[in-house]
């Protein structure tokens, strides 16, 4: 798990809430405070955001 989210811009992560797998995809932008980052749009999949203090997890 990576709690450093304002480093992973560019990188491939799965993002999991609880026990749930979410999302994968490309980090296209993170908050310099590692609160929020987003992921880019993929096939069907819309760009998306997830914010750290929801509990979103991100797995790099």
């Amino acid at each position: 798990m990576r709690h450093d989210w304002a480093q992973l811009t560019g990188h491939v992560v799965e993002v999991w809430l609880k026990d749930d797998r979410i999302m994968s995809g490309v980090v296209e932008q993170a908050a310099a405070d590692d609160s929020v980052l987003w992921l880019a749009a993929d096939g069907a999949e819309s760009r998306r955001l997830f914010d750290k203090s929801t509990g979103y997890q991100v797995w790099h």
